[in-house]
């Protein structure tokens, strides 16, 4: 018996997608859904952990198509620290994600906004309430016990 594909429903055409590699970054967007239950934003749901480069880029391309503006946030000091681990002669991460840049820039979407972070996320969001100029060098998630 074969399986078949579940169908999904074609967004309304006022909504936007967000394209992001983690965990954190889908809550983070979850809880400004809940709290802000008029706005038209549509999150990947199906990140359950950390997404390959790849992976994101296919489903910006998939939701390029479907979605008003499609945002695609991307971990910057992740992508770095993968390159710098790179083995001599491998294509790096950055690499990589220049490539994408630059298939994006060909298909000329106008739709797709690539935002970098970096250090996090965390950092844009503190921007947006304090002003500061500080270096964080180490960026750490603390835990609650």
């Amino acid at each position: 018996m074969a399986r078949r594909k579940k169908k999904i429903s074609k967004p309304k055409n006022n909504t936007f997608a967000i394209i992001v590699d983690g965990q954190t970054e889908v809550w983070y967007f979850q809880m400004l859904k809940r709290n802000k239950p008029d706005l038209q934003v549509n999150i990947d749901p199906q990140i359950p952990q950390k997404k390959e480069l790849s992976k994101q880029y296919k489903k910006v391309l998939e939701f390029a198509e479907d979605y008003v503006k499609v945002f695609w946030i991307i971990d910057l000091d992740n992508i770095v620290k993968e390159s710098k681990e790179a083995k001599p002669g491998n294509k790096t991460k950055i690499q990589e994600l220049k490539g994408y840049l630059q298939e994006l820039d060909k298909k000329g979407d106008k739709n797709v906004v690539t935002i970098f972070n970096n250090p996090c996320l965390e950092y844009w969001f503190l921007l947006h309430f304090e002003h500061t100029t500080k270096y964080f060098s180490n960026v750490q998630v603390q835990k609650n016990n």
